[in-house]
């Protein structure tokens, strides 16, 4: 979660930091270290803020890049698995004011 805190700082220095976080995640869902419902936990609480994360849009990208990098390497079959045996509502994870988000293509 410290990750997660400092992540708003890490995105001048490292753009695709979202990216790359969140091929990591993914790849501990895929492996089921941990549930995509704990995913969204973490990144809901990350940030200088719980919440922040969500408000500037950062955890959009972040879980689109998690779901994309699923997607990519275990097939829609699974990703849709994952998908609903987790409670997470992806709307959640993307702010009004955003006006395109990773997450779209899976909503």
């Amino acid at each position: 979660s410290s990750v997660l805190a400092s992540l708003e700082d890490t995105l001048s220095d490292a753009p695709r930091a979202t990216e790359y976080l969140g091929r990591l995640l993914a790849r501990f869902v895929e492996e089921s270290i941990l549930l995509l419902q704990e995913v969204g936990k973490l990144i809901q609480e990350g940030g200088e803020e719980p919440g922040y994360l969500i408000q500037d849009g950062i955890a959009a990208d972040i879980l689109g890049a998690v779901l994309d990098s699923i997607k990519s390497d275990k097939g829609d079959s699974f990703l849709n698995e994952v998908k609903s045996t987790s409670s997470l509502k992806l709307v959640d994870f993307r702010p009004q004011h955003l006006k395109r988000s990773k997450l779209d293509a899976f909503m």
